[in-house]
């Protein structure tokens, strides 16, 4: 919303300093309002997002969905902490994001996953080394997302080391 009135204020100070034509400040004042009519009826709490966070370390077996229990942001309830699955209630663009740390001494490797089908892999190397992946999914309605095991040790504390997140884009 501050970017749009930034926006909004800077063309209205460069029409009112310039020589420009009626017809392009008007046109490119309604320009301006349509754009501020469509993001002033949008909701931020209508944009399915999450952020959730483990909060204590965990030994993952192969396979194994992650249960990100801290949830930071939850808009709309698509992610279930009790399960790890985040579930798309639309069809679009989503940015989705982990980032896992391995336990001292330890090695962690896990997967993204859209429904069944493997993505990518994060592999942070021993004791104390983070990995992070952002990807941007074109999800269906219904598809699922999940970070999985393929075996180690994740660390995390009341830090919140490893996290999982998504957001609708478009």
């Amino acid at each position: 919303m501050m970017f749009v009135l930034g926006l909004v204020s800077y063309h209205l100070m460069t029409m009112t300093e310039a020589n420009c034509s009626p017809k392009l400040d008007n046109g490119l004042m309604e320009d301006l309002l349509t754009m501020l009519i469509k993001f002033k009826g949008s909701n931020y709490r209508d944009i399915p997002a999450f952020t959730a966070s483990l909060s204590a370390p965990k030994s993952v077996g192969k396979h194994e969905i992650l249960k990100f229990d801290k949830v930071w942001t939850n808009n709309g309830n698509h992610y279930n902490p009790s399960t790890g699955i985040f579930q798309a209630p639309k069809e679009g663009l989503y940015q989705v994001s982990a980032t896992v740390m391995s336990a001292h001494g330890k090695d962690i490797f896990v997967k993204l996953w859209q429904n069944e089908t493997k993505m990518v892999g994060l592999f942070p190397g021993t004791g104390y080394s983070e990995a992070t992946i952002n990807m941007v999914l074109h999800l269906k309605k219904g598809d699922k997302v999940t970070v999985r095991g393929e075996g180690g040790n994740l660390h995390s504390s009341s830090h919140y080391y490893s996290t999982f997140s998504a957001f609708l884009i478009s």
